[in-house]
């Protein structure tokens, strides 16, 4: 059977009990003339001779490749659902992720996945709380306008922030998926994933297409999360929390780990508290960010003086103009707002009124000057 051998690596990858690991010494320990491709005519014996490898390993690889059927499956959902897919030999692959320790041998994608991209993750707690949605929000904004990627993880609670965070100011957001493109998980967030995509964002994940969410499919999910991003931001996490060791797989992978702090009573905060007291950058604002990179989002005042831009919480009427920045319908943003119609109305008048919103030609709410 004659592959490429990014097929080869696909086919390998689906075979279980064969992970990063072994493919990645499959590939490093191949005799110099060796075709990969031809690993499929190599015997038990010529597996572990070849490659060094353990007869229950060869065993293993021996019976997976001689399994047409697990491959044709993959292919035929690939082809059918249109996904995207790379190797980490590929250059389509993303760098960052490729340069850590053992990087998932294959990744799919939906969406728009760009190698030159800034990607910034965004994690907190499952109960995060009103405290962590404005924090998102605030960070979000200046990350956005800087041309900043927000990645999370997609579950419930701080990632939906992040994500929702994103669109909702017209930035870009890409989340990790801890099951298979075709199984997401949460299924509660299914709106949101589709909502990601068609905001020229992406869905990843290093799982079969039909891979169900299983608890030991997190970390390896998490590594991919701290593993693609420049930094990560820590909005939130207990104290043995999956957050936490995200950070810390953010930590040995040299990446930039920023933490928001919070009351020392709070065991939402404990996380953050002791990442800070194990190197993490102590963040207050957006601009404790975008410094470590070079960036800066202070402000000239009419004095001369730089001010830099602090974390505040927006006011309702501008959460209204920020949404805005893409044209919406008005129950779009009575369902958004949890605000009634009539209510809603009445604050859209008054902004139209300031000038700071009109309604276009097709009936939708836009900020003014678009």
């Amino acid at each position: 059977m004659q592959q490429s051998s990014g097929f080869v690596i696909l086919h390998l990858s689906l075979i279980n009990g064969i992970g990063p690991s072994t493919i990645k010494s499959l590939i490093e320990k191949k005799p110099l003339n060796f075709n990969i491709n031809e690993i499929y005519q190599l015997s038990i014996y010529e597996l572990t001779n070849f490659f060094r490898l353990s007869e229950i390993q060869a065993k293993k690889i021996k019976e997976g490749l001689e399994n047409k059927n697990i491959f044709d499956e993959e292919i035929s959902l690939i082809e059918k659902h249109k996904i995207n897919w790379s190797t980490f030999l590929d250059n389509n692959y993303p760098e960052l992720l490729k340069n850590i320790h053992l990087p998932p041998s294959v990744i799919y994608w939906q969406g728009k996945l760009n190698a030159d991209e800034k990607l910034i993750s965004i994690i907190g707690s499952r109960k995060a709380n009103d405290y962590s949605k404005r924090m998102i929000e605030n960070i979000a904004l200046s990350l956005i306008e800087f041309g900043w990627t927000i990645v999370s993880g997609g579950a419930i609670g701080a990632d939906t922030m992040a994500h929702e965070a994103a669109l909702k100011f017209g930035g870009k957001t890409i989340s990790i998926l801890g099951s298979g493109l075709l199984k997401p998980y949460p299924y509660s967030n299914k709106k949101l994933f589709q909502k990601i995509v068609e905001n020229d964002g992406a869905i990843i994940s290093s799982f079969a297409l039909n891979c169900d969410s299983y608890p030991e499919n997190f970390p390896a999910r998490n590594r991919i999360i701290s593993g693609i991003s420049k930094g990560c931001i820590v909005v939130q996490a207990g104290i043995k929390s999956g957050t936490r060791i995200t950070a810390l797989y953010a930590l040995e992978q040299g990446r930039e780990v920023f933490a928001i702090p919070g009351s020392i009573d709070d065991e939402l905060s404990a996380g953050c508290n002791k990442l800070i007291q194990e190197g993490a950058k102590l963040i207050t604002c957006a601009n404790d960010i975008l410094e470590e990179f070079g960036e800066s989002n202070l402000k000239n005042d009419d004095t001369g003086k730089y001010e830099q831009t602090e974390i505040v919480e927006l006011s309702f009427e501008d959460k209204i103009i920020q949404y805005c920045k893409d044209p919406c319908s008005i129950e779009e943003l009575s369902e958004k707002f949890e605000i009634s119609l009539n209510d809603l109305q009445f604050k859209l008048f008054q902004l139209q009124l300031d000038g700071k919103i009109i309604q276009n030609f097709a009936g939708m709410w836009q900020q003014n000057g678009l």
